[in-house]
């Protein structure tokens, strides 16, 4: 719960100390006040002491009235500069806990983002004995610092948690207490034009639904919330199992190898063993480790042997060359075949990247015809006239006979057919791309062994030339190479297997992940929902009823079950239920008749289940459009039965005590008279 204990204003002037102190008790409470009395200073007060002045379309001192920042008139005709201003809130929430804020409008030393909150009654019980914790407002870390952020401290105090909700750009944003503030405070300049209507946009994505499920508490807000973080989740499994199959990638690279049995894309992983690395060896693939072996072989066989002279090597350098010359050869030519098809392979996806584009084009201007016969236009098809609609060119042949008469298809036809087409060339881009990718490793894998091939054939033909006698030089290189393989495919095998724990790690992430999706419920509203959304359109109803909407019989108004905003229906004749807002339904009196009964339903049903409203309602000039004074009377009639909450309304009451008596007449209220001007000596 928010309750307003007291307000009290501090103006120093260049004629000395003006201002002014109220207090407010829990139920319904009136500041009446003459037009030009400094009603709105007053309304608007409230609001830049608790950091929500966005409501009224600004930010900091800039949105407080002259009286408050520039020069003082009283009494009338007489000016009196202001030099420095301060306002001080005393508030108190449902546990009891009551603080005071201060801020300033004019300061020369003090920034007005700055709000000082003393946690003590400073009005109310006059007590003032600690020094006030600084906080901040309208910057950076406002909402979100734990020890300055004021919004975040506010949130606390009210013991709420706001949710996080999506941006434009589908990034998790927290709903800001701003954004809350606008379905229980409406001022006056814009607060009666719309459902919301000074409700800062932040990017935020259906934000007046979000906002009523937090006060509702509705179960699908938690499952949207949950919803939101498993997507948070999917996406951060997504990237990080992309940079890991890069990794596998580079590290195959490394090696000479090729990756197989790992997806691109997250997967559950059974069998681990299934995901290897290649190598080539003697023409055959093998794995790391059945490489190692090898090798291991290799020098525990050359060790074993006494380092051969040239000439003893001889002949077996002689079969080496040429066997590597062979390879040499057979290596090559399967390099030109993929060359080949590697350029057959790019020209075909450059074809079908070409009929996409068409396709594309096509389907726009398919959508474009339709949209224009939608609205009334005769739209002629080529395809209608025996002309192709993607080469213009005339259309002669049918398979059919002569005297069937043939139907061409219709638009809607037409774009499926397109729609159709552009998924299955997706299919072929998708797969020609794969096939690219895989030839352009083993083109990789080809030249590094050709590379390797041609190292090994240069030395032979150097050691065929040497002096017979000198040991072979080959055989040393060899076993050091062989050295330095092994070496490097111990690291090599090492950093797969960290790689290969965490990508099964994550698999296993990827795996729980999936099951809390699929355990999320399949009904949008849980059965609690329904009760409660049924119970915001029976007081919606009811509230109308009792204030006299007539624009439409209530029983045809609803709650949208999308963005929980009231709405009219309307029987067609075809029996279908057509629904839409009801402000094109609405006078312009029965619509602020509507913002009346939807703001107040919402406190009631959030406080008949236990939501998160504040129970506070605070009503700027609430009587609009020359709405009838007894209907007015029911209003605050409502209102005054809310005795648990706050109820905070600024009216004129046209400026007259009779109209004042007729509209409160047998209410219980508190009234805050503003007599005469608002700012007047201290």
């Amino acid at each position: 719960m928010l309750k307003i204990n007291a307000i009290k204003f501090e103006v120093n002037t260049s004629s000395g100390l003006f201002g002014a102190e109220y207090h407010f008790t829990i139920g319904l409470n009136i500041v009446r006040g003459d037009n030009t009395s400094g009603k709105s200073s007053f309304f608007q007060a409230i609001l830049y002491c608790l950091g929500l002045e966005e409501l009224i379309g600004g930010r900091n001192e800039k949105t407080m009235q002259s009286v408050l920042k520039d020069v003082v008139e009283f009494p009338k005709d007489n000016f009196h500069d202001v030099l420095q201003s301060f306002v001080l809130l005393e508030i108190e929430n449902q546990q009891g806990q009551i603080i005071t804020l201060r801020r300033s409008i004019a300061s020369t030393n003090r920034d007005s983002k700055l709000i000082d909150v003393f946690e003590e009654a400073v009005l109310s019980q006059n007590i003032n004995e600690t020094e006030p914790r600084p906080m901040f407002v309208h910057d950076k870390g406002g909402a979100s610092d734990e020890y300055y952020g004021f919004h975040l401290f506010l949130e606390d105090f009210l013991g709420w948690e706001l949710p996080h909700v999506l941006n434009k750009l589908g990034e998790s944003r927290k709903l800001y207490l701003q954004q809350v503030a606008s379905a229980f405070i409406i001022e006056q300049k814009s607060g009666w034009s719309d459902f919301f209507a000074t409700m800062p946009y932040y990017s935020l994505t259906n934000k007046e639904a979000r906002v009523v499920e937090f006060l509702l508490d509705l179960d699908v807000y938690e499952n949207q919330r949950k919803r939101q973080k498993l997507n948070s989740d999917r996406r951060i499994i997504d990237d990080r199992w992309e940079s890991l199959y890069r990794q596998f990638y580079r590290l195959a690279e490394k090696g000479g190898g090729k990756l197989i049995g790992l997806e691109h894309k997250p997967s559950i992983i059974n069998d681990s063993s299934a995901i290897k690395i290649l190598l080539t060896h003697n023409e055959s693939d093998i794995t790391v480790s059945n490489y190692l072996e090898v090798m291991e072989n290799e020098l525990e066989e050359i060790e074993s042997k006494h380092i051969p002279s040239v000439s003893t090597n001889l002949n077996e350098n002689e079969l080496r060359l040429e066997a590597l010359n062979n390879a040499v050869n057979r290596l090559s030519l399967n390099y030109e075949m993929l060359s080949t098809e590697l350029s057959f392979d790019k020209d075909k996806l450059g074809r079908y990247s070409t009929q996409l584009q068409s396709l594309t084009e096509d389907l726009r201007k398919n959508k474009g015809a339709l949209k224009m016969k939608k609205l009334g236009a005769e739209v002629k098809l080529k395809s209608a006239n025996d002309n192709c609609p993607t080469c213009n060119q005339p259309v002669k042949d049918s398979l059919l006979p002569a005297d069937i008469e043939q139907n061409p298809m219709n638009l809607e036809e037409n774009i499926s057919f397109i729609e159709a087409q552009m998924k299955m060339v997706d299919v072929y881009v998708d797969g020609v791309k794969h096939k690219i990718e895989e030839k352009e490793k083993n083109q990789t894998i080809i030249r590094n062994k050709i590379s390797e091939h041609r190292h090994d054939i240069r030395q032979i033909k150097k050691e065929l030339v040497a002096d017979d006698r000198l040991p072979s030089e080959l055989e040393i290189e060899r076993k050091l190479n062989i050295k330095k393989r092994i070496e490097f495919f111990t690291k090599y095998q090492d950093e797969f297997a960290d790689m290969l724990n965490e990508i099964v790690s994550l698999s296993q992430e990827y795996e729980s992940m999936l099951k809390q999706m699929k355990n999320l419920p399949k009904e949008y509203f849980s059965s609690k929902d329904r009760e409660k959304l049924s119970g915001l359109t029976n007081q919606f109803r009811r509230i109308l009823n009792k204030v006299n909407y007539t624009s439409k019989p209530t029983q045809l108004l609803d709650i949208s079950q999308e963005n929980y905003l009231p709405i009219a229906n309307e029987k067609l004749e075809n029996g279908e239920i057509k629904s839409y807002n009801i402000r094109f339904d609405s006078s312009a009196s029965d619509f602020v008749r509507c913002i009346w009964a939807y703001t107040c339903s919402l406190y009631k049903v959030s406080k008949e289940h236990s939501g998160n409203h504040p129970g506070l309602l605070m009503f700027d000039e609430p009587k609009q459009q020359d709405i009838a004074l007894e209907n007015f009377h029911e209003f605050l009639s409502e209102l005054s039965t809310y005795n648990d909450a706050q109820v905070l309304v600024f009216a004129s009451f046209e400026n007259s005590d009779e109209s004042f008596r007729a509209a409160t007449e047998g209410l219980d209220f508190n009234l805050n008279l503003i007599e005469g001007k608002l700012i007047k000596p201290l």
